[in-house]
């Protein structure tokens, strides 16, 4: 396996920890980030709720977490950012994460469109769970046919319009 692909800090919302996990790929987060950073709130999201539904995925996360390599953050969000947030509609914990991104230079990991919006204003280098995964086939972290699978996985846990899907397929095959 080629070594990590970024030394930036790295902050994840819920999304794209629970849908790689959900597909079972959380390990290509590990496999491309140094450690992951999730706010207190993404932690309750991600983890603490999906327990309480009794969700696999949840468990996947919260062994991330004990083993290390996620790591959970007490995040002060700014009021007037909070604010600022929440009329772009965005929740405490996307606020979180992107408020901590651009004050730290992070890589934000964000599926929600409203979120990765807001970040890209800021200038917030932006991945979601479809760029994890055609990073990580990039980097030669998985193989072609895995990361088909994966998407495959991924096309009946979120939503991807058809054209996205024939987009990252594609984008999967031209590297």
């Amino acid at each position: 396996m080629k070594s990590k692909t970024s030394s930036r800090p790295v902050i994840s919302n819920a999304g794209p920890l629970i849908h790689l996990a959900k597909a079972n790929a959380l390990h290509l987060i590990k496999a491309l980030y140094q450690t992951i950073i999730i706010p207190h709130e993404v932690k309750i999201e991600a983890i603490d709720r999906g327990k309480e539904g009794g969700a696999a995925d949840a468990l996947q996360i919260e062994n991330a977490v004990k083993d290390g390599w996620i790591k959970v953050e007490k995040i002060q969000i700014n009021g007037e950012f909070l604010k600022a947030a929440k009329i772009a509609g965005l929740q405490t914990a996307e606020a979180a994460v992107i408020q901590y991104a651009y004050q730290n230079q992070a890589v934000a990991l964000l599926d929600d469109e409203a979120a990765r919006a807001f970040a890209k204003t800021l200038g917030i280098p932006i991945r979601g769970t479809l760029g994890i995964l055609l990073e990580a086939t990039k980097a030669g972290q998985i193989s072609h046919k895995e990361a088909l699978e994966v998407l495959n996985s991924l096309s009946e846990i979120m939503y991807l319009s058809a054209e996205l899907y024939k987009l990252v397929r594609k984008n999967l095959f031209a590297q």
